[in-house]
């Protein structure tokens, strides 16, 4: 007969649950913890979020206003003067500074992109501003720090950037547009410099053709090499690059603050450069750009040019000789009309040189009412129509006088081509491996190219145009055509952006 239990009483019943107890008590004690915490925390002072001070807004309004100011005012060679460093860099502390932001993680394309795809984004503190149409720049991304617009152009993910800018006289002739054009290109490339982030880096090389024919280049850097866009560099360059092809009679490279000359790098045997190649001066200053190593690059220039390499001995050997016989040529010719060969050079000189003080005169009348100069790149060039049709509209009437080297009738006497030159000319085809040859052996990581092309209204470059945009794209940017009313439409759709 099975055994009756005994009932437990109360202290046994509760003893014989002790583990079960504590195992509650501490998940009620826990629980307990966890709930004050939470109410500290969510009842404590809120976390300040980041934003731009309305100091560094205000910063940043005063410069694209003084800017718009500037560009309203003109930029003639007279009175009126080139925009200048006063006029575009505002003295406050911040105004060409971001606020201090902590480390943040490199994006790739979908981080803190801006708009600028359709020209304009957000900008982030002063200095930045807004990307426009001309040029601006936002965002941060994988490769860079930004995206810039710069003459309608834009390119995302830049961080280093070097601007390659043409300034010879052949920019500014009468039909191309004249002196007005290049002080837009000139207060562009300020404006845009004016709104890069500290983060950044640029640099700018003015260049033109030394008159050699071996494609020689005249170059000249804001500096050796990439500088940090803080607000003491930019003063420094605004001051640099504001007189710039600005005045009259001073035109060039040499016309900017002060002249930095450019130190090529070493360039390995193995890259495959030719020694003997002699690229357009525009792929010369693209290698000076490419010493940079920049992310983006924006070149301006006024032709495709030619491709050329040196000649060999014999066929330097037979142009001399076929020059002398041009020389003969012409004395027996100026014999025979009962002239002096070198007395009627020196007449051509002599008119050549009156016509040329004829037009400084008139520029410097031009100039002193506030009017654009008459840029011609050689006294050779007065009597082109395009010139002389300028020249005319500004009350002006020069000729050359033909005294002493003219044919009995008045007939011009020509001028025999005694030149000898050293070289030939190639493909311009050959540009494109040149410049790839460049990038691998310059860049570690392939810098995008972006060509401008300024162009005269009534010329259709159908050649440069296919061969420049074939470059651009072969180095992963783009080509634009530039005209002086072009200029001007971007121009005004600046001034006219909130």
């Amino acid at each position: 007969m099975a055994a009756v239990q005994k009932k437990k009483n109360f202290y046994n019943r509760v003893t014989s649950s002790m583990p079960l107890l504590v195992t509650v008590i501490v998940h009620v004690v826990l629980i307990g913890i966890a709930a004050v915490v939470v109410v500290q925390q969510s009842g404590g002072p809120k976390k300040k979020s980041f934003e731009a001070s309305n100091a560094a807004a205000s910063a940043d309004k005063q410069v694209e206003h003084r800017l718009q100011v500037a560009r309203r005012g003109g930029s003639a060679g007279g009175s009126s003067g080139p925009v200048s460093a006063n006029r575009i860099f505002s003295t406050a502390e911040n105004a060409l500074q971001m606020p201090t932001m902590p480390d943040l993680p490199s994006m790739g394309a979908g981080g803190f992109g801006g708009f600028s795809g359709m020209g304009s984004g957000v900008g982030m503190g002063a200095g930045t501003g807004m990307a426009t149409s001309l040029g601006g720049g936002t965002g941060l991304g994988g490769r860079g720090f930004m995206s810039l617009s710069f003459l309608g152009t834009t390119n995302q993910n830049v961080s280093k950037v070097v601007f390659v800018v043409d300034t010879s006289t052949e920019i500014m002739e009468p039909r191309k547009g004249g002196f007005q054009a290049f002080s837009i290109i000139r207060t562009e490339i300020m404006r845009l410099v004016s709104r890069l982030p500290p983060s950044a880096q640029f640099n700018v090389v003015l260049y033109r053709s030394d008159g050699s024919p071996d494609n020689g280049l005249d170059a000249n850097l804001f500096s050796p090499a990439l500088v940090p866009s803080n607000s003491e560099t930019k003063r420094e360059f605004f001051a640099w690059m504001t007189p710039v092809n600005a005045q009259s009679g001073r035109y060039g490279p040499g016309s900017a603050a002060k002249r930095t000359a450019w130190r090529p790098k070493p360039i390995p045997p193995e890259a495959g450069v030719e020694p003997l190649y002699l690229p357009p001066v525009w792929a010369r200053a693209l290698h000076v750009a490419l010493d940079q190593q920049p992310d983006v690059i924006y070149l301006i220039t006024h032709t495709a040019g030619d491709a050329r390499r040196r000649a060999d001995e014999a066929l330097i050997a037979r142009r001399k000789v076929e020059s002398e016989r041009r020389r003969e040529e012409f004395e027996r010719e100026m014999k025979r009309l009962g002239l002096d060969p070198a007395a009627v050079i020196q007449a051509r000189q002599r008119a050549l040189a009156k016509a040329g003080a004829e037009l400084a005169a008139l520029n410097q009348r031009l100039t002193s009412s506030g009017k654009d100069p008459i840029v011609v790149t050689g006294n050779t060039q007065i009597t082109r129509p395009d010139v002389q049709s300028a020249i005319r509209r500004a009350g002006g009437n020069i000729t050359l006088d033909r005294t002493g080297w003219s044919t009995p009738d008045g007939k011009e006497i020509a001028m025999p081509d005694t030149f000898v030159n050293s070289v030939e000319g190639v493909p311009w085809d050959t540009i494109i491996p040149h410049v790839a040859r460049l990038q691998r052996a310059l860049v570690p990581e392939r810098a995008l190219l972006n060509v401008f092309l300024f162009v005269g209204p009534d010329e259709n470059p159908a050649g440069p145009i296919a061969n420049l945009t074939a470059v651009a794209r072969r180095n992963g940017g783009s080509f634009q055509l530039l005209t002086t009313k072009r200029l001007q439409e971007l121009n005004t759709r600046e001034e006219t952006t909130p």
